[in-house]
């Protein structure tokens, strides 16, 4: 911690300032109409939110921990470094509610420190680089603090009427930036919903001109649901007309190993997003040569996903080439073009759109997963226009889309520009270098 602190401020030990023992919470029996209980999510930055919570089974036999007004309740486990610890303030329960013993109960003496300023000085930097430099790594990938490791945390404590008005500037200006930050993340959202509205117009003529006419296929005996009519001089058919589909490969742990393998990167369902593919981390696989050879993706195939949660399926994008080699598993589908009968990017935007809603309707749901057999994508209804058509439809689209993708990055960037603020903020806070009027935003333009 930087020892270079204002005149009237000392450095304490938590196990210092504390007006009773730290407490863990009680692990109880989930019960729906019992005694309210925080969840892990409702440790809040800064206060807890209690509209997070579950019923526990409580009695009087286990008497509960329960939250009280100016607890700080801190985070004992996390599979993340960077949440172990975390910290938020109770305010006025609305009430009783029990924390959990995944929680640690901290109860300071407020003439020593004032709440408010110790929930703020707990998610600031200060704090966050001594929890994470204590937190082990346990069983599983979890990480774990305990009471003996919070005792030790350093604090940088002016006198209680500096805190207060230190906790009073930061409350201000955090709700500043956080006001920024939410209308600026809203217009990312509107920015993702526009493009998807767009594309999914797009793909069934609804940016063509002409005079529409229902749409309409033969019963295959699935549910098609009612198709959207199209430009008279459209026409509705199934993915298996226009494309060549098929599964990808699947991973055999017992397969003997051959010197003559290859190692090939394989995409996942969590590469393949909606309208895009997210290609940090893609595991690879060991092949046969020629298996690997014929599986292997083609610039213009459109991916799609055939299992997970069931308003996913059907989402998909178009591989470009980006990992020579590359295949794809067995919970995603490949749809080749056949014959150029139809834009891959009409495809996508379709499958994205109406696609995803049809394969939600006839997906088969198991425990906590849904699927789409091959059988079935392959039955999907596509709307194929003439192929001049075809071609202006995506010139027209690019267009529209880059200059939203425009507007996403520069928002975007914006929201990171509002954390290194907060970040800055918060250790400028704790350092005692807060002007008394700072202002948070400055000159910096956070909106896109």
């Amino acid at each position: 911690m930087n020892n270079d602190l204002p005149t009237g401020w000392a450095t304490v030990r938590l196990a210092d300032v504390l007006r009773e023992p730290m407490v863990n919470g009680r692990s109880v029996r989930t019960r729906e109409d019992g005694l309210p209980v925080l969840r892990a999510t409702a440790l809040r930055p800064v206060t807890v939110d209690f509209t997070q919570t579950k019923g526990g089974d409580w009695t009087a036999e286990t008497a509960p921990t329960l939250a009280e007004a100016s607890d700080l309740l801190v985070s004992r486990v996390s599979g993340s470094r960077s949440l172990v610890g975390e910290g938020a303030l109770v305010d006025v329960p609305p009430q009783p509610t029990i924390f959990p013993d995944t929680m640690i109960r901290v109860r300071v003496e407020p003439a020593l420190v004032d709440p408010r300023y110790l929930a703020h000085l707990w998610n600031s930097p200060v704090v966050r680089r001594q929890i994470e430099a204590r937190a082990r790594q346990g069983g599983a990938a979890i990480y774990r603090i305990n009471h003996g490791d919070l005792a030790q945390i350093l604090l940088p404590l002016p006198a209680p009427g500096e805190q207060a008005r230190i906790a009073d500037l930061l409350e201000d200006h955090l709700a500043r930036i956080d006001a920024t930050t939410t209308r600026t993340r809203r217009a990312i959202h509107q920015a993702d919903e526009l493009d998807l509205t767009m594309s999914a117009q797009a793909s069934v003529g609804r940016l063509s001109g002409g005079d529409r006419v229902p749409g309409h296929l033969p019963s295959v005996g699935i549910h098609d649901g009612a198709l959207p009519s199209l430009p008279a001089h459209w026409h509705w058919t199934r993915l298996e007309n226009v494309a060549e589909v098929t599964l990808g490969v699947t991973k055999n742990s017992r397969r003997q190993w051959d010197p003559t393998d290859v190692e090939v990167p394989c995409l996942r369902v969590a590469n393949v997003q909606r309208g895009r593919l997210a290609l940090i981390d893609v595991p690879s696989i060991r092949l046969a040569a020629q298996r690997a050879q014929v599986a292997r993706l083609r610039t213009g195939d459109v991916l799609l996903t055939g299992g997970g949660d069931r308003s996913q399926l059907g989402r998909g994008w178009i591989w470009e080439e980006q990992m020579p080699e590359a295949v794809h598993q067995n919970h995603l589908f490949r749809a080749r073009i056949t014959g150029r009968q139809l834009h891959p990017k009409l495809l996508a935007w379709h499958a994205n759109g109406f696609g995803s809603l049809w394969c939600e309707r006839n997906a088969t749901q198991t425990t906590g997963l849904a699927s789409i057999g091959l059988g079935k994508i392959k039955l999907m209804p596509v709307p194929v226009a003439p192929a001049a058509e075809q071609q202006r439809l995506v010139a027209l689209l690019d267009a529209h889309l880059a200059a939203l993708e425009t507007v996403s990055a520069a928002a975007e960037r914006a929201v990171v520009v509002a954390d290194r603020l907060r970040s800055n903020l918060l250790q400028q806070a704790f350092t005692g270098q807060l002007p008394d009027a700072a202002d948070p935003l400055g000159q910096q333009e956070l909106s896109p």
